[in-house]
Formats: C-alpha cells, sequence, structure tokens
C-alpha cells in the first residue's frame, strides 16, 4: 500500500470514497457524514494538505484526513496529538486491513512529528466501529454531543508506539 498527500486531481474520488462510506453506514441505521458530502470540503482539506490517500495495485483504495489539532471535538490541548478523520475504505477493499494500516500510518506520522497520541472520534451508538478502534488499541476517553450536526460520538486515543 502506497500512502500519499491527495492532490486535486483527487478530490472527486475522495468526496466519492466518503459518499459510500456513509451510504454503508447509513445503511446499518447509523447516520454519519453529510451525503452527498460537501466537494468544496474536500477540496479546501485537500489545499490545506489534511487529506491522503492509499493506493493498492495503482488504484486509489482509501482516504484518511489527518488533523494537527481538534478543537471542536477536543478542546483547546497541547500538540500533543494528531487526530484521525474521515478514514474511509472502499467496499470491494475492505477486511484487507487498510483502514488499521492507514492508522498505523498515522501513528508513525504523529511519532515522527513528536506528537504522543493519536486521536479520533467515532459513533457512540456503533458497536462495531468502537470495538474496531478498541482492538487497534486505542481507549475510549469520553464522549461529544455534537448538536450541530446532531451525532452522538465517542472520543478515543492511542498512545504511539515507540519504534525500534
Amino acid at each position: 500500500m502506497n500512502v500519499r498527500p491527495a492532490d486535486e486531481a483527487d478530490a472527486e474520488t475522495v468526496a466519492s470514497l466518503i459518499d459510500h462510506a456513509t451510504l454503508w453506514v447509513a445503511e446499518l441505521g447509523l447516520p454519519q457524514w453529510p451525503f452527498p458530502f460537501p466537494r468544496e470540503e474536500v477540496a479546501a482539506a485537500i489545499d490545506r494538505n489534511e487529506v491522503y490517500v492509499a493506493e493498492v495495485g495503482g488504484e486509489l483504495v482509501a482516504t484518511v484526513t489527518i488533523l494537527l489539532d481538534d478543537p471542536v471535538y477536543w478542546g483547546e490541548r497541547p500538540p500533543d496529538a494528531l487526530y484521525v478523520h474521515k478514514l474511509a475504505v472502499r467496499r470491494d477493499h475492505a477486511g484487507r486491513g487498510i483502514g488499521a494500516a492507514l492508522v498505523e500510518w498515522a501513528a508513525a506520522r504523529a511519532g515522527e512529528s513528536g506528537r504522543s497520541f493519536v486521536r479520533l472520534d467515532c459513533l457512540r451508538k456503533d458497536p462495531g466501529i468502537r470495538a474496531y478502534y478498541e482492538r487497534l488499541g486505542f481507549e475510549h476517553c469520553g464522549d461529544f454531543d455534537d448538536d450541530a450536526r446532531g451525532l452522538l460520538l465517542s472520543l478515543y486515543e492511542r498512545a504511539v508506539r515507540a519504534t525500534l
């Protein structure tokens, strides 16, 4: 798997990945992101160098957004973490460890930049995604009610693992 910064040419594919993930979780009764995901929001995040894509065999199969801070969900904090958002893997590539590999990639980036944690949020009422992140070593740190979007979220954190 190759992970690289998304560029302008990737914007529609990134938005499509998010849209497909949105539809999939909505079918499970768990609305998450707006549909269709605002293309201008994707383009702006790409311009800010926050969006990354994963390629397998030259095909773009996943995306993740990495933030240096997340005051909306996590409050004001020292610069001790990277924040993972909008992790989406193409359904025909699900179950191959791509999402977990992107989380590990984000953790490595956090460590390389001197940060001690990787943090993320997920839907509080989705036991599957919560168990997934817990299997990846994340610990539940609290909850956040996103009243603006009508979402109940759980906050998770994992210390960056030392590399040998």
